[in-house]
C-alpha cells in the first residue's frame, strides 16, 4: 500500500511520539505536537500508538491511494472528503484504490492527524520516525511532504478496528495550566499577577520549536538572563524583552532565559492546537494536581 501526494498541505510531516531519551546529547525530542490526538488516530485503527502518521498543520492537501486502505483522522477537525464525499473524524474510514483524500483547512485548532492501518513505513533514527526540520532528520527525508512524494504503508490485516469510541479529553484551549518553573522566585508578585491575570495571544512568529506569545511584559527582579541550563518541554521562558516563549516539541535542549512556569503534561496537547491569533490565560496548579490530571488523562486513553 502507498499514497501519493497530489498536493501538499501547509506543513505535512511524518511524526510519531518522538525521539525521546537523547536530550542530554543535544537532540530534540520532536514528535507529534498534539500527542493525544496522534495516539487516538492509531487507537481507532487498532495500531500500536506509536505507529508513524502524518501531522497536518492549518490546511492539508490531496492524497491519492494506490491500494485499498483503512484510515482515521483525529485532532482539530479539518474539512475533509474522499472523491468529494465528506468524511467524519474520529472514525475508521475505508479508502479504495484510485480514490483521493482531500483535506482542507482547520475549523478550530491548528493540527490534525492522518493514520493508516499498519502505519507509514519510513526509516527509524534513534528509535523514532519523527521529522525534525531543523536538523533534516527522520520522517520523509527529514522534510515536509511535497507534491509527487510516495509514502509506503506497512501491510496489515483488518483486525483491531475500533468503532464508536468516546474519548473524554479536555480540549479547552482558553486556559493553560502550569506549575512553578525553576526560576519562579526570580519574579516579584507584581509580575506574577500580570502573568496569571492577563490574556496572552499566540504570535505569527511561532512554530514547533516554540510559541512566542504576546501579552503583558514580564520582567524578573535582576533584569538578567541565567546561566545556560537544560530546557524542558513546555517551559515558559521570559527573555529580556519581557515577551514569553513556550518551548515546544522541537525545542532546543538548553537555554539561558529564566523559566517562570511550565505547562503541565496534561495540557501540552492544547499547546499543539494553538494557532496564531488564539488567546488564552495561564492558571497555576500544584505538582500534585498536575500529576493527578495526567494520570486521569492517561486512564481515559485506555481502551
Amino acid at each position: 500500500v502507498s499514497i501519493t501526494i497530489l498536493k501538499a498541505g501547509f506543513q505535512d510531516l511524518i511524526q510519531d511520539l518522538g525521539r525521546n531519551g537523547y536530550t542530554h546529547m543535544g537532540i530534540s525530542p520532536t514528535g507529534a505536537a498534539d500527542n493525544i490526538s496522534f495516539r487516538i488516530s492509531n487507537l481507532l485503527l487498532g495500531n500500536d500508538i506509536n505507529k508513524p502518521g502524518i501531522e497536518i498543520t492549518l490546511f492539508g492537501g490531496s492524497y491519492y491511494f494506490n491500494k485499498d486502505a483503512i484510515i482515521a483522522l483525529s485532532g482539530s477537525v479539518f474539512t475533509s472528503a474522499i472523491d468529494g464525499d465528506i468524511i467524519p473524524f474520529f472514525k475508521p474510514i475505508v479508502v479504495k484504490f484510485g480514490q483521493t483524500l482531500s483535506i482542507g483547512s482547520t475549523t478550530n485548532g491548528a493540527r490534525c492527524y492522518l493514520a493508516i492501518k499498519g502505519g507509514f513505513q519510513v526509516p527509524y533514527i534513534l528509535n523514532s520516525s519523527s521529522t525534525h526540520l531543523l536538523s533534516n532528520t527522520g520522517g520523509f527525508n527529514g522534510r515536509n511532504l511535497k507534491k509527487n512524494d510516495e509514502i509506503i504503508c506497512a501491510s496489515s490485516d483488518d483486525l483491531g478496528i475500533k468503532n464508536n469510541i468516546k474519548f473524554n479529553i479536555d480540549d479547552d484551549r482558553s486556559i493553560l495550566r502550569v506549575t512553578k518553573g525553576l526560576q519562579y522566585d526570580l519574579f516579584d508578585d507584581a509580575n506574577k499577577k500580570l502573568f496569571f491575570n492577563e490574556e496572552f495571544t499566540v504570535s505569527q512568529n511561532s512554530n514547533r520549536m516554540g510559541l512566542r506569545i504576546r501579552g503583558p511584559k514580564i520582567y524578573n527582579k535582576t533584569s538578567k538572563d541565567i546561566l545556560t541550563e537544560g530546557l524542558p518541554l513546555g517551559a515558559i521562558q521570559i527573555p529580556g524583552d519581557g515577551d514569553s516563549i513556550i518551548s515546544f516539541v522541537d525545542h532546543q535542549t538548553t537555554g539561558g532565559y529564566p523559566k517562570i512556569t511550565n505547562v503541565i503534561t496534561a495540557d501540552l496537547h492544547k499547546v499543539g492546537q494553538l494557532k496564531p491569533g488564539d488567546k488564552f490565560m495561564f492558571k497555576l496548579v500544584s505538582q500534585h494536581e498536575a500529576e493527578t490530571l495526567y494520570f486521569k488523562q492517561e486512564k481515559s486513553l485506555k481502551i
